[in-house]
């Protein structure tokens, strides 16, 4: 029985290294104050973190006062929310980043965008990520850059916490087993 313990142990931390390489950050944009016009410079905090494929973004916000809009970067200069790419409206909306690349995501209410700055450019690094999956060429109204759960419970780096009670149950099991 020993044996098992000792080989489900090592079998448990090798894989909790291998789902703690391969999945990605969760950055809540703005941090604590969210997606808001409460002076938050969202250029700032952009320019401090280092985004990959793999990541996710949330934005949290009141949907009443705000929303999500992926534009262009000629509209994201200007913000102009008439030609959105996506737009995101459940006040919790989780972004999975799935291809390197520059993103332009601003408030509708082009007040809070150009006066409060309710805006952020999100570049995903090259070099800091893995291959991008393949993309479906043949959709015209797909954007390569980011998969979405809208209105998703709040994202927690404790999400991977799934992965390893599963892997911790299988053990569990296979020494009942044996």
């Amino acid at each position: 029985m020993a044996y098992y313990n000792k080989t489900c142990v090592v079998f448990f931390l090798i894989m909790m290294a291998f789902f703690r390489g391969s999945m990605g950050n969760v950055y809540k944009v703005g941090d604590s104050a969210g997606w808001t016009n409460t002076g938050v410079d969202y250029e700032k905090w952009a320019s401090s973190h280092t985004f990959k494929v793999g990541d996710k973004l949330v934005f949290n916000y009141d949907p009443a006062k705000y929303d999500v809009v992926e534009v262009s970067q000629q509209d994201y200069n200007i913000c102009n929310a008439n030609s959105p790419f996506s737009k995101y409206n459940s006040g919790n909306d989780e972004l999975e980043i799935i291809t390197p690349g520059t993103f332009y995501y601003i408030c509708s209410d082009s007040n809070m965008c150009q006066a409060d700055k309710l805006k952020v450019a999100i570049k995903i690094d090259k070099e800091k990520s893995t291959p991008s999956p393949p993309f479906p060429a043949d959709d015209p109204n797909a954007r390569p850059c980011m998969r979405t759960n809208s209105g998703a419970a709040a994202a927690s780096p404790l999400s991977l916490g799934t992965h390893y009670l599963g892997l911790l149950a299988s053990c569990v099991f296979a020494l009942f087993l044996h």
